[in-house]
């Protein structure tokens, strides 16, 4: 006869939510912000990537979604965390006088702390 015994606070972990540190309380903050298509000339995607820090903020998202070298150029998928598409607009008008502006969306962003 096999008689198997468990103990109690693993179970009670468990119903919790798993280990103490899955338990904390996580603080969720909802934001609207636009989101916009960038195409600019090159396939090195840095110099842009600085630009956009440096004209919407820290908070900028930047994703490279496509490179075109028979273009020469790269498209970026850009959350920043302004919540006025005007001024992103008139924005990316002053820092990039070369590029291309995409689909702009207005996007609600999730952060957990």
């Amino acid at each position: 006869m096999d008689i198997r015994t468990f103990d109690s606070s693993a179970l009670s972990r468990a119903l919790d939510g798993g280990s103490p540190r899955r338990r904390e309380t996580r603080h969720c903050e909802t934001r609207h912000c636009v989101a916009f298509d960038l195409t600019v000339p090159g396939l090195d995607s840095s110099a842009a990537r600085e630009v956009l820090s440096y004209a919407f903020g820290a908070g900028t998202q930047a994703y490279i979604v496509g490179t075109s070298r028979l273009h020469d150029c790269t498209t970026l998928y850009v959350e920043t965390d302004s919540e006025d598409i005007n001024d992103v607009i008139g924005t990316l008008t002053a820092h990039f006088p070369n590029a291309t502006l995409g689909r702009v969306t207005r996007v609600t962003r999730v952060t957990r702390h």
